[in-house]
C-alpha cells in the first residue's frame, strides 16, 4: 500500500495542475478516466513540480530524443527497474523492450534476476555496463571499452543519463511504496506478498 494519498485533479495549485496534465497527456495514459490521480512515480513527483518538470524532461530527452537507440534504453531501464525491485518500472518498460528488438528471453531472465544470455555483442555490452555500475559502482577497462564501442563518448553519457533516472524512479517507487495499477501482473517472482 502506497504511503501516499492520491492527489484529486480538481483544486490543485497551478503548478501541480501543469504537471498533471503533462502526464496526462502523454498517450500512455489516454484510456485513464481524466479525473484520475497520478499513478507511479508521478504520484510522488507531483509532491515538487519544480522537481517533477525537470525530470519529466530529463527523462523524456533521453527515452525518445536522445542518440540511444529503443532497445538499448529498454534494455538499461529493465535492468536498473530490476536491480531495484521496481515493479512499476519493470511492468511498464519489460513490453517495450520487447516490442524495440530484446529477445523475450532476455527479459524474462533478467525478471527472474538471472544473468541473461545474449547473441547481439551490443546488447550483451549495455546490460554488462549498467549492471556493472549499478551494482559495483564503477566499471572495469573491458566493460567501459566495449559500451564505448556501442555508444560513443555522448552514448556512454546519456546511458548514464538513463540509469541515474531510473535509479531515482526506482528509489522514488520504492520509498513511497506506490503499487502496480490494478489490472496489472506484479513482474517479480520474488517479490509477491
Amino acid at each position: 500500500m502506497s504511503r501516499l494519498k492520491p492527489i484529486q485533479p480538481h483544486g490543485m495549485p497551478a503548478d501541480q495542475r501543469a504537471y498533471y496534465d503533462k502526464i496526462m497527456g502523454r498517450p500512455g495514459n489516454k484510456d485513464l478516466p481524466k479525473d484520475a490521480p497520478l499513478g507511479g512515480p508521478y504520484h510522488a513527483y507531483q509532491r515538487s513540480p519544480g522537481f517533477a518538470m525537470k525530470m519529466s524532461d530529463v527523462t523524456s530527452y533521453l527515452r525518445f530524443d536522445g542518440v540511444l537507440e529503443k532497445r538499448f534504453v529498454e534494455l538499461a531501464t529493465i535492468t536498473i527497474g530490476r536491480f531495484w525491485s521496481a515493479e512499476i518500472v519493470f511492468a511498464s518498460h519489460a513490453p517495450a523492450a520487447v516490442a524495440a528488438g530484446i529477445d523475450g528471453a532476455i527479459v524474462e531472465a533478467i525478471r527472474h534476476n538471472k544473468t541473461p544470455e545474449f547473441d547481439q555483442p551490443d546488447e550483451a555490452a549495455i546490460y554488462n555496463f549498467t549492471i556493472r555500475l549499478t551494482k559495483d559502482h564503477e566499471v572495469d577497462d573491458e566493460t567501459y571499452q566495449a559500451a564505448l564501442d556501442v555508444l560513443g563518448e555522448a552514448g556512454l553519457v546519456e546511458l548514464i543519463g538513463l540509469m541515474g533516472s531510473y535509479t531515482t524512479t526506482s528509489m522514488t517507487l520504492n520509498t513511497f511504496r506506490i503499487p502496480v495499477r490494478d489490472g496489472i501482473a506484479r513482474p517479480y517472482p520474488d517479490k509477491q506478498d
